[in-house]
């Protein structure tokens, strides 16, 4: 139910054909507001900046399993910290990264 794409400055550009296509099939696209910007060419879901504090972002993101939900970071997800979040509350065969 959840995708973790890495998006970097480059944009859509710098996607795969899946990465883009989860970004595009999302229900819900969570994310910074320079990445949301960055792919607001492929968002149709609804678009959800991060909060202060992160914490509560998680919360909503959490609540919405089930649901086709797409989460944006800088560049590997899993160096930059949202990955590393999101692995720690959803198992691993719940979500996918790109």
């Amino acid at each position: 139910w959840l995708s973790i794409v890495g998006i970097g400055e480059d944009g859509p550009s710098g996607l795969g054909e899946a990465a883009r296509a989860a970004i595009a099939d999302a229900a819900h696209v969570f994310g910074g507001t320079r990445h949301l910007a960055l792919a607001a060419p492929l968002i149709r879901g609804a678009a959800q900046a991060w909060p202060t504090p992160f914490d509560a972002g998680m919360k909503a993101v959490l609540a919405l399993a089930g649901q086709k939900v797409c989460v944006l970071a800088s560049g590997d997800p899993f160096f930059f910290g949202v990955g590393a979040t999101l692995a720690r509350h959803v198992a691993p065969d719940a979500f996918r990264t790109f």
